[in-house]
């Protein structure tokens, strides 16, 4: 197959963010004959129609979308390479952006980033971020590393051949009651995991959109649909709700390590699928000494917190 031109993929993917040809070169610097000219080139070399010219301006054709995409990754990395080339000229390569999540944030988190900064010469910038947009922010290039998790019972998530990710453990799932329920009370009585199908008359508060995903995969297989009333990433808003009375939810272990009200009960689920894989995960070829260090830091505090992968 005729060898693709990174330059033209880029170029369809600024056609179809700006609808014309003329936009797309007042936007690469190039000339309107310059942009006809490379696309017809690559059409006529491979043998497909790649834009349709319409009286609003032009479109890609089905093949011109896939390979705008790749344009799009194109683009992404160029912009990441300066901005990396800039970030080394400022502080050299030590300076880290990561992003996690509020419950890893707030649980371990916090700790190695001050062991981080009094025993090496490496400046960590923390951000949370939920797994969705930490992964968008990787790409983007907004941030160097990231803390994610992703759920057993969604399978695929976060799966990208750009990015590599490494688990650190296993974060179990926890239904998160009042005190004074009926649940809590069979749970302290007999210390067994409780079936989530003895919430399904409960109202329920989910938290981010991955997360109530996952609250309602599990329920299906406990065979009921979740009345979902609220929704919210807040673990102390979470609690909350619940301590008034106005829910049942699912939480992670590492959420109530950081601290659970008197009146409330963290009970764990009788499901194969209730944990969470937390993850530590970087750009495929990003190498730095940095990124390492405070891979195996954030790794190393993680054991105290989460269940071995088996």
């Amino acid at each position: 197959m005729q060898r693709l031109n990174p330059q033209t993929l880029v170029t369809l993917w600024t056609i179809e963010q700006l609808g014309s040809f003329s936009a797309a070169a007042r936007d690469m610097g190039w000339s309107q004959p310059a942009i006809s000219q490379q696309i017809r080139k690559c059409e006529t070399e491979l043998g497909v129609s790649l834009v349709d010219r319409t009286s609003h301006g032009v479109e890609l054709t089905p093949a011109g979308r896939i390979l705008a995409r790749h344009g799009q990754l194109i683009e992404n990395r160029l912009a990441q390479a300066g901005k990396d080339l800039e970030e080394y000229r400022r502080n050299g390569s030590t300076h880290i952006r990561l992003v996690a999540p509020p419950s890893v944030c707030s649980s371990f988190v916090a700790r190695v980033l001050v062991h981080i900064s009094k025993s090496t010469d490496i400046r960590v910038s923390l951000m949370q971020m939920e797994p969705p947009e930490a992964v968008k922010a990787l790409h983007q290039g907004l941030a160097d590393c990231a803390i994610t998790f992703r759920y057993n019972s969604l399978p695929g998530m976060d799966d990208s051949t750009d990015l590599n990710t490494e688990c650190f453990g296993i974060d179990p799932l926890m239904l998160l009651v009042g005190a004074s329920s009926s649940i809590a009370a069979t749970y302290r009585r007999t210390q067994e995991p409780v079936n989530l199908s003895e919430a399904c008359d409960e109202s329920w508060i989910a938290g981010c959109e991955t997360c109530q995903a996952n609250l309602v995969s599990l329920a299906k297989a406990a065979g009921f649909s979740p009345n979902i009333t609220h929704s919210t990433d807040d673990y102390w808003a979470t609690q909350n709700l619940v301590e008034v009375g106005m829910g049942v939810s699912i939480v992670p272990r590492l959420a109530t390590m950081a601290g659970l009200r008197g009146d409330l009960a963290a009970c764990p689920i009788r499901d194969a699928n209730a944990f969470r894989q937390v993850c530590f995960v970087a750009r495929n070829g990003d190498d730095r000494p940095a990124i390492a260090q405070v891979r195996r830091e954030i790794g190393k505090a993680s054991r105290q917190y989460l269940e071995p992968v088996c």
